[in-house]
């Protein structure tokens, strides 16, 4: 037996085992005053908790250090450092779990590699994918009045602009950038509204990438089409943003009953391309890039990752190009870049230093 063929039979027992100790657990507690004639009488339920005190202790404890090596291989493998939430989670998931199944479990996840499936599995559970059009207004008019500009002037002779938005979640931000793009060029005379599109100058051309962790966020973004639920990815959008979008004549197949939906144009869609990508690999997955957006994924790392995928980033910029980071994110690099602050927050301007 091949060891990929042993680590998958054992995470399925693991699967098993889970869905087995849940069910024994249900089918054994007694409904409330459902007791049989002739049956033992229970101890008091201060006896029975003292009696089983220090063996509930033990395991609690070892159910935790199991949780925390767990938790330590997504920091490993994904930069991501769980908090305290996210551990009671699975100490409520795991805790009538056979702990030596659990264990092997544990062992048997640390044997694989960040691409398989259940690694994958697991973060999916454990990060968030909440975002929405336009998310911060005045980060778009920075964009739009300051950051644009800059970068159209320094590509004026190349006529192309590389964007990357790392972390994308389901896309919202990547369209953002691309019809923003397309908006700086009209206004500097780069691109022309032509019957409802807007068309970049003949030379001129726009490439938006991005890049996330989750298959199912990259799906969502690669279908491009997005519900207009309460607060869902239209709950801030402005008037002028809605010439990127059509109604949607067939409704996708997870459609939420009496639900709009609306599809990105394809003179939008044309620009972009998504790809997944771990932040934890240092090597970039594109090169050259005029501006690189990374908001709303380093605050969940630790410093020294921070600083790693900060220098990944730069290495991946051209000289002059744009990295943008989170409001709360400080810059741990500052030996690669010029800081600018702007009317929306501090933006970066990459310099020549060699990374």
């Amino acid at each position: 037996m091949t060891q990929d063929k042993k680590v998958n039979d054992m995470l399925t027992q693991m699967r098993t085992a889970v869905d087995t100790a849940r069910a024994v657990t249900s089918a054994a507690m007694p409904a409330a005053g459902s007791g049989k004639l002739g049956a033992a009488p229970s101890a008091p339920a201060s006896s029975m908790s003292a009696l089983n005190k220090p063996a509930e202790t033990t395991h609690s404890r070892a159910l935790l250090l199991l949780i925390n090596e767990l938790m330590a291989g997504v920091e490993t493998r994904f930069g991501i450092k769980p908090g305290t939430l996210v551990e009671r989670k699975l100490v409520r998931i795991f805790k009538d779990m056979p702990m030596e199944t659990l264990r092997d479990w544990v062992e048997s996840m640390n044997n694989c590699s960040p691409d398989h499936s259940e690694w994958q599995s697991l973060v999916e559970n454990l990060t968030v994918h909440e975002t929405y059009f336009c998310r911060d207004p005045d980060l778009m008019n920075m964009l739009g009045d300051e950051i644009m500009p800059h970068l159209l002037n320094l590509r004026k002779t190349q006529k192309q602009l590389q964007i990357w938005s790392a972390a994308s979640s389901t896309g919202e931000e990547v369209y953002d950038l691309t019809f923003s793009a397309l908006r700086a060029m009209q206004k500097a005379g780069y691109a022309r509204l032509f019957e409802g599109k807007l068309v970049p100058e003949a030379g001129w051309g726009v490439f938006s990438f991005g890049t996330d962790i989750s298959n199912q966020a990259l799906r969502t973004a690669k279908a491009a089409v997005y519900g207009d639920l309460g607060m869902g990815s239209f709950r801030n959008l402005p008037d002028d943003w809605k010439m990127m979008f059509e109604d949607v004549k067939i409704a996708p197949a997870n459609a939420v009953p009496g639900v709009n939906y609306f599809k990105i144009r394809e003179w939008v869609r044309q620009c972009t391309r998504f790809e997944r990508f771990n932040l934890m690999n240092n090597r970039p997955p594109v090169m050259g890039m005029d501006l690189v957006f990374c908001r709303n994924v380093l605050i969940y790392f630790e410093d020294p990752v921070k600083k790693a995928v900060q220098t990944m980033l730069a290495r991946a910029m051209s000289p002059g190009g744009v990295l943008v980071l989170g409001a709360s994110v400080q810059m741990l690099v500052p030996a690669y870049f010029e800081s600018r602050l702007g009317k929306g927050g501090p933006w970066y301007v990459r310099n020549d230093t060699r990374v």
